[in-house]
């Protein structure tokens, strides 16, 4: 069972964990809220919005002496529905041994700090405050989105090695002997002097011709797609991520598919509508609770 409510709400319905429990020792309670069971901040109300500020991800997005931007989907909500269904997935697993349920407890902010990557322990170790970075990359260079002559192009050279075959695709030599871009850290404290260098070059061709070229380097790099370019997109397509959803309402509706393939299983390219309200009720009974209505 999976629920989205405040924390003690299901209990004053009567359908709390310790009561559930008692009554379906195997049930799998899953929970998610703003902030969890346990805190002060525990019977708060949040959205996305609200943990994506919270939990340092707003100052760390946008550009640098802009105000905070919004991550442009809802990834509280997103990272919370996946770090939940994780805990689901070991609870299943922990059942097969212990034939015991166990309550998955959720916070959408802890899920925000959980994303950090290593914003936290650098700020421990350096005493500097992450900031927005543009598309720019804290520690890497070049690993970022640079102007190309038609549009944005992402460049992603992610270690000596790899910048010196995007000079050679860019036909650009100099710029792997420049005693500031030799090494990841020079490039990096040079970013700026790098990016106008390399914009230099880019703007001489339009994106599909830096991306064949950078490609046949093996220089990681794409363009900056939106959605109808991501729907139209022949490796999206090829890995069944585009399908469809027969809705009887709206009719026949683009979404996207699933990202879990798993090998020998069918790969769905079409979906039944999401069920109206209690559709599956006496299926969902009569399977989970030997019940029939």
């Amino acid at each position: 069972m999976v629920e989205n409510y405040r924390p003690g709400t299901m209990e004053k319905l009567g359908y709390g964990w310790e009561t559930l429990h008692a009554k379906f020792p195997h049930l799998i309670y899953g929970a998610a809220s703003g902030f969890g069971d346990s805190g002060p901040y525990s019977k708060r109300a949040a959205y996305d919005m609200v943990v994506q500020g919270m939990g340092g991800v707003l100052s760390m997005t946008g550009y640098p002496d802009q105000p905070p931007a919004r991550v442009g989907i809802s990834i509280g909500d997103i990272t919370a529905g996946l770090y939940l269904t994780i805990g689901l997935n070991a609870a299943l697993y922990n059942r097969t041994i212990t034939k015991v349920g166990s309550k998955i407890d959720i916070a959408m902010l802890d899920c925000q700090i959980a994303i950090l990557e290593d914003a936290i322990p650098a700020y421990d170790k350096t005493g500097e405050i992450p900031g927005p970075l543009g598309t720019r990359h804290p520690s890497i260079a070049p690993f970022q989105s640079f102007r190309a002559k038609d549009a944005s192009i992402i460049i992603a050279a992610g270690n000596d090695h790899l910048f010196k075959l995007m000079t050679e695709a860019l036909d650009r030599a100099d710029l792997a002997t420049d005693e500031r871009f030799k090494t990841n850290e020079l490039r990096h404290q040079n970013i700026d002097l790098l990016q106008k260098e390399v914009e230099k070059t880019l703007g001489t061709k339009q994106v599909t011709e830096w991306l064949d070229a950078l490609n046949d380097k093996g220089v990681p790099c794409g363009p900056i797609n939106d959605i109808p370019h991501v729907i139209a997109d022949p490796q999206v397509n090829a890995r069944n991520m585009i399908i469809e959803v027969n809705d009887p309402v709206i009719g026949k509706v683009k979404t996207s598919g699933n990202p879990v393939k798993v090998v020998g299983a069918i790969d769905e390219t079409s979906l039944r509508s999401s069920p109206e309200l209690d559709a599956d009720r006496a299926a969902i009974l009569a399977e989970f609770m030997g019940a029939s209505k």
